[in-house]
C-alpha cells in the first residue's frame, strides 16, 4: 500500500511531523500515567501484587519491577540492582524499545527483522532469569 492508502485506510495523516507529534503525545500519556501510578504507591496503601508470587511463592521475572522504578527515581541504584537486576541492566533497551515500538504504532510499519530477532532474545533471557531467580533465590 502506498501512503495515500494507508492514510485513507487507517485515518490519520503518516506525514513525519504527524507521526512525530502522536509518538511524543503518546510518550507523555505513559509519563504522566507513570507518575500518577508513582504517587499512588507512595502515597497511599494501592500497589500491584504479584498473584504469581501471591499463590505460589514464586517469583516471576518482573517481580520488583515497582520497587526497582521507585528506587531509580530516587537514584537509588543498587537497590534498583537487587530488586529485579535484568530489568535494572536493560531497562534502557526496555524504554528504547517502548518509543520505537509507539512510533511504528502511529506510522503503521513494520517492525524490522533485526529488532525482532532482538526483542525474541531479550524474552528469551527474560524467561531464564525468571527461572534462575527462583532456583538461586535472586
Amino acid at each position: 500500500m502506498n501512503q495515500e492508502e494507508l492514510e485513507k485506510k487507517y485515518g490519520i495523516s503518516l506525514d513525519k511531523k504527524d507521526i512525530r507529534k502522536r509518538t511524543i503525545r503518546d510518550m507523555v500519556l505513559l509519563l504522566i500515567a507513570g507518575s500518577i501510578y508513582y504517587l499512588l504507591i507512595i502515597h497511599t496503601p494501592f500497589s500491584l501484587k504479584c498473584y504469581l508470587y501471591e499463590l505460589f511463592h514464586i517469583k516471576c521475572p518482573s517481580c520488583g519491577v515497582t520497587r526497582m522504578c521507585v528506587s531509580m527515581i530516587h537514584f537509588d541504584f543498587m537497590h534498583a540492582f537487587r530488586y529485579n537486576p535484568f530489568i535494572c541492566i536493560t531497562f534502557p533497551y526496555v524504554i528504547y524499545e517502548i518509543i520505537y515500538l509507539l512510533h511504528l504504532n502511529e506510522s503503521k510499519k513494520k517492525q524490522s527483522k533485526i529488532n525482532r530477532v532482538i526483542l525474541y532474545i531479550w524474552l528469551v533471557l527474560f524467561i531464564i532469569f525468571g527461572i534462575l531467580r527462583n532456583i538461586f533465590n535472586w
